[in-house]
């Protein structure tokens, strides 16, 4: 009878082994050009938002992503270490980052990971402009 147990949890680790090789992660590198502070944040599965940084003009922020590229999902990990699918981000002006937002696309591809994004911001009057260096 412990058998089973054991055949059992056998057979989840190896279904579970090619999920976690078939994670990347990349990087995504935020630089305020602009004069005024820059938050950013991401929506998470559920409609959750997560700040992920605020950035003082002439300074930079960076966070990594992680992409499954089984299926194209991109995520972050919590402080629990539980996968948060990402839905949208952006940047925009410090207390108004939702209004004022530029969003920054994330590029979903089976069986790719995104290539890092590097990107310029600055915050105007009434919104953020977002563009490659």
């Amino acid at each position: 009878m412990q058998v089973l147990p054991l055949l059992v949890a056998a057979l989840v680790g190896l279904f579970a082994a090619p999920a976690a090789a078939g994670t990347q992660s990349f990087d995504v590198t935020i630089r305020n050009t602009g004069e005024t502070v820059l938050a950013c944040d991401a929506s998470i599965a559920h409609w959750f938002s997560n700040a992920l940084g605020d950035v003082a003009p002439g300074q930079t922020l960076r966070f990594t992503l992680l992409a499954d590229a089984s299926d194209g999902t991109v995520f972050m990990r919590n402080s629990a270490g539980d996968e948060m699918p990402v839905q949208r981000l952006w940047c925009g002006l410090k207390g108004r980052s939702w209004a004022t937002r530029a969003e920054i696309g994330l590029d979903r591809r089976i069986g790719e990971v995104p290539a890092p994004i590097a990107l310029d911001c600055a915050g105007k009057t009434a919104s953020t402009v977002c563009a490659r260096p």
